[in-house]
């Protein structure tokens, strides 16, 4: 499996973002934008250096009743280090 494959399977349910929010913790799966940085292969496992794109959800106050005012989001960045082992690709954040 290649890297660029790899990062096709990794959803918001895998990607350790919280640790990159500042606000509510609450990312939007639509936004997440994956970029591999970089890439090292070795007998067992492929490193990879992957820099992730998302808007983080910020509740706000509908008190002018437009819903639209209500929900209002911050963009954040995150860059990780992920290990893939090649038998299982099974997925490691370092």
């Amino acid at each position: 499996m290649s890297p660029q494959q790899t990062l096709k399977y990794l959803t918001l349910d895998n990607l350790p973002l919280i640790e990159c929010c500042h606000h509510s913790g609450n990312i939007d799966e639509e936004s997440i934008d994956i970029n591999l940085l970089s890439s090292a292969e070795f007998e067992q496992v492929i490193q990879l250096k992957i820099g992730v794109f998302f808007r983080e959800i910020l509740p706000g106050c509908a008190c002018s009743d437009d819903p639209s005012q209500a929900i209002s989001y911050e963009n954040g960045y995150c860059e990780l280090q992920v290990e893939v082992d090649k038998t299982t690709a099974k997925v490691i954040f370092v």
